[in-house]
């Protein structure tokens, strides 16, 4: 079993992984026996798609989305905001890019018809990361 990837080894990563992928492609642009390094770009590009890419919203644990009438309501951000990015993806299934634009508009809804139990849990998530969040059942402010 793997460990997860703290922030300073996937900065590293990106980094290393970046930089082979402008080496690889400038080789290749440069024409000649250089252009097989295009192929050896593939894998360094996808390991940057695999940090920014959508979460599939099918791995959302099903405690996260059990269906009702309430809604997450995020109130601000805290003083941690990649924590909280990091909760919004895990518990919505957002990309990295969504999850942003979320944690700026804040005060904002996260998510919407869960069940009580659902909704506490993922401001509770929240709120361990840091934010200010709130379960309420919708048509309340």
């Amino acid at each position: 079993m793997t460990t997860p990837m703290t922030g300073t080894q996937k900065n590293v990563t990106l980094a290393l992984n970046g930089l082979l992928l402008v080496v690889f492609v400038g080789s290749a642009l440069r024409g000649g026996w250089w252009l097989l390094l295009l192929v050896l770009a593939i894998s360094p590009a996808m390991r940057i798609y695999r940090v920014y890419r959508p979460a599939d919203p099918s791995r959302v644990a099903e405690r996260f989305t059990e269906p009702g009438g309430h809604r997450v309501v995020l109130q601000v951000a805290g003083p941690n905001p990649i924590a909280v990015i990091r909760e919004i993806r895990r518990t919505t299934g957002l990309d990295l890019r969504a999850a942003k634009q979320l944690l700026d508009e804040a005060p904002t809804i996260v998510k919407e018809n869960l069940s009580e139990s659902s909704a506490g849990l993922v401001a509770d998530h929240l709120q361990k990361a840091g934010a200010r969040a709130l379960a309420a059942p919708i048509g309340e402010k």
